[in-house]
């Protein structure tokens, strides 16, 4: 055991005397550690960001929201709504049918509304928002004012006790450009006889977007209603599952080629050293050391130089984060690393692996160096 003590001291003060004497071999590798770190993480945070914007755009779209639009003019009366038409395919998705029609609105402090009519048919799915505000005869959707604000709304010269609620993720792209007034048939009937604008929302429940969306088509065609449109999220969503694939790829690419080029970096610079001191660690061969030991030192060097090398990147990424990403164009709420974090110790330590497992693979032309017999090395 005093031995092994013995032996392991020496080994260190060697490993400090030659940081010392030959300071270029520890900058170097130093330098390409920090390299390589910086270009894995740099690539992965891109991965990682530009995942959660089209997950953004996503949401604000509706991951599982299908949006069919349709313009009713002339022959209002004659042709079945959209939200008549769409019932067949409510056992898989939840409707919501609503109409914009021209009726002039406007809040107490004159700013104009959209108005939206909705039927009886669509009080089920709009219950659970209703239900949330103080009862009015009609609801303003305005995410700049507070929920469950009282206002007064005019809405084709009458007045109307309205109260304010916060759109549910569905709906609130529709508000955002200008605030929408929900109105019940009962009040709403005699502005329809013009015609409307219709949007029936869908809000697939069984998983399968793809195959709601088929059957919509299906039935506007069958219908020959060739004026509505189909906004659906599915082009996103394949966008997604092909961006998470190309990030899975990229990571582990990118993780290979590094790991790689650090085992030949640090596996070259190891041969060297050992070149100049086999004779030494020959003699302490004989003296009893053994070779794992030996071994262990380049190890922890190695190791302890890559795990700096990391720490260094990180620090240097994370002092350059919103900068970079910035100038690349990605919105400022999505530098914020409160929201997301690419620099975790969970996501380095998934590049960083790499990174360990070449500096261990380094170690390999040294454990063949210590095969050889001590005797012809002490010759």
């Amino acid at each position: 055991m005093k031995a092994w003590i013995l032996t392991a001291f020496y080994l260190w003060k060697d490993i400090w005397s030659r940081w010392v004497e030959t300071p270029g071999a520890v900058l170097a590798r130093l330098a390409v550690g920090v390299l390589l770190a910086a270009l894995m993480l740099l690539a992965q945070a891109a991965l990682l960001l530009a995942e959660r914007s089209l997950e953004v755009r996503v949401a604000r779209m509706g991951a599982q929201v299908l949006t069919v639009t349709e313009s009713i003019t002339s022959d209002a009366n004659t042709r079945p709504a959209l939200g008549q038409l769409l019932r067949s395919v409510t056992d898989r998705a939840d409707l919501i049918a609503l109409r914009q029609v021209a009726a002039r609105a406007e809040d107490e402090f004159g700013r104009t509304l959209l108005v939206w009519v909705y039927g009886d048919d669509t009080l089920p799915a709009l219950a659970q928002l209703l239900g949330a505000a103080p009862e009015a005869a009609v609801h303003v959707i305005n995410p700049q004012l507070p929920k469950g604000l009282p206002l007064r709304v005019t809405v084709d010269g009458r007045d109307y006790q309205s109260s304010v609620l916060h759109a549910p993720s569905w709906l609130q792209r529709y508000g955002a450009n200008q605030p929408i007034v929900l109105v019940p048939a009962s009040i709403g009937q005699s502005w329809l006889a013009t015609g409307w604008f219709e949007t029936a929302l869908l809000i697939e429940r069984t998983g399968d977007l793809p195959k709601l969306a088929a059957a919509v088509r299906a039935i506007l065609q069958l219908e020959d209603r060739t004026h509505a449109q189909v906004q659906s999220p599915e082009a996103l969503l394949r966008e997604l599952d092909d961006l998470r694939r190309v990030q899975h790829r990229a990571q582990t690419g990118a993780g290979l080629l590094g790991g790689i080029v650090v085992a030949l970096v640090f596996g070259s610079i190891a041969v060297l050293e050992y070149s100049q001191n086999r004779f030494v660690a020959a003699l302490l061969r004989s003296f009893g050391a053994p070779a794992p030991l030996i071994v262990i030192r380049y190890a922890v060097e190695a190791l302890f130089l890559t795990t700096t090398a990391v720490f260094l990147a990180v620090w240097l990424l994370v002092s350059l984060h919103a900068w970079l990403f910035a100038l690349a164009g990605f919105e400022p709420a999505l530098l914020q690393r409160t929201t997301l974090d690419p620099y975790s110790l969970e996501l380095v330590w998934h590049q960083a692996r790499w990174l360990a497992i070449g500096a261990v693979l380094s170690l390999f032309p040294v454990g063949f160096g210590l095969r050889q017999p001590v005797g012809r090395v002490l010759q």
